[in-house]
């Protein structure tokens, strides 16, 4: 029975703090079309600066999934991680120039690197010993941050003027988030703490199945990274509605990924993260050649439902599979799929200077029918799942 209870206080751990990581990154995305007018840079400069945080990230994933997380527990990485990741973008909207617009992006990078592996390590952990679906609930809790996130922002850029004050104010919740994680987080008994391992390369499928991570995390900054640069400056729309594209994706994968464990067990996996990832596809692709927001934001919204729980059963399966300790393979996933965040922004910014951000929504769609189809083929071919 306590065992129970420190999970159930585990699992509250985690999802306030990925509530918190997205919540404070939903606020900075709305504010990016202010910040690259403030620093006059170009859209491929900013895919830049991202990509400056997916090689941090990338480095991150690695040191803490073999070193860290062995060393120091889940719950003490999580910790730092929050910490450094709160002072993050307080340091992009402070940046007096674009070098250091670019060094900000590092301990953006590093406090992601920190939290993802552990927390994601926890969650996968109580989901073998509780036999349950819990991903999906934990994939809830960020898109919950970034709604509010995007919500709430719209209200900070009428009231506060200057972002630095807002990053100031916010960034302090970090430090309540992580004092959370430290009174109620997993314990020690608890925590997986494997030897420390050398770097080795994955398995051929979590190999692949990080490869579909690393797609979907480099076409879903699309819509973190870009919605509000597209809205307002390919559709006109005025700042303040520059969150709507976040807030209504948000809003679909939440619903989605409430449901998710009774959708899948009435509809299985490869329907939920495969079949209705690509008719959603569809279904955004269609409305955005209307260029009209009464038919994108609907479209938007199906998007989110239908992609929300994709990566949920990417990373069960690619669990199931792995004949590697858990740290190690959560690691390898995430290293994997952040790898996304390297070259994703960097081409997305270049594209859209020759080609514009409407091009790049379309491309979405595409990536979107294309790895949800491979993930079909990798679960039909391992028969990763029972259904």
């Amino acid at each position: 029975m306590q065992t129970d209870l420190d999970f159930r206080k585990a699992l509250i751990s985690c999802f306030q703090s990925a509530f918190f990581v997205l919540f404070l990154l939903g606020i900075y995305f709305v504010q990016v079309p202010w910040n690259i007018q403030r620093l006059n840079i170009s859209e491929s400069q900013l895919g830049i600066g991202i990509l400056v945080f997916g090689v941090a990230n990338f480095i991150f994933n690695q040191i803490t999934g073999r070193v860290l997380i062995p060393k120091f527990g889940t719950k003490n990485s999580m910790i730092f991680g929050i910490i450094i990741f709160s002072a993050s973008p307080l340091l992009l909207v402070s940046a007096l120039d674009y070098t250091s617009f670019l060094i900000s992006w590092i301990p953006l990078g590093i406090g992601i690197g920190l939290f993802m592996p552990s927390a994601q390590t926890q969650i996968s952990l109580i989901e073998l010993k509780a036999k349950r679906i819990l991903t999906p609930l934990f994939q809830a809790s960020f898109s919950c941050g970034a709604l509010f996130g995007a919500l709430i922002s719209g209200y900070l850029i009428s009231y506060i003027t200057d972002p630095r004050i807002t990053f100031a104010l916010i960034g302090l919740f970090g430090l309540i988030s992580s004092w959370v994680i430290y009174l109620i987080g997993l314990p020690n008994h608890l925590d997986p703490k494997d030897k420390v391992e050398k770097f080795s390369f994955p398995k051929f499928n979590i190999f692949i199945f990080g490869i579909m991570l690393m797609f979907f995390y480099a076409s879903i900054g699309i819509i973190i990274d870009w919605s509000a640069l597209w809205l307002t400056k390919d559709l006109m729309a005025p700042l303040y509605l520059g969150g709507l594209v976040i807030i209504f994706f948000n809003l679909g994968e939440i619903i989605s990924r409430l449901m998710a464990e009774r959708l899948i067990k009435y509809l299985g996996e490869i329907f939920v993260g495969g079949y209705l990832a690509i008719l959603s596809s569809l279904i955004l692709a269609i409305a955005i050649t209307t260029l009209d927001l009464k038919f994108i934001i609907p479209g938007i919204f199906i998007f989110g439902f239908g992609t929300a729980n994709f990566i949920s059963v990417v990373i069960v399966g690619a669990v199931k599979i792995s004949d590697q300790t858990l740290s190690i393979t959560v690691s390898n996933l995430i290293t994997i799929g952040f790898a996304g965040f390297i070259f994703g922004p960097a081409i997305v910014g270049f594209l859209a200077e020759y080609y514009g951000l409407t091009f790049n929504m379309y491309l979405l769609c595409s990536i979107w029918v294309l790895n949800a189809s491979l993930l079909i083929y990798m679960i039909k071919k391992n028969k990763v799942f029972s259904n």
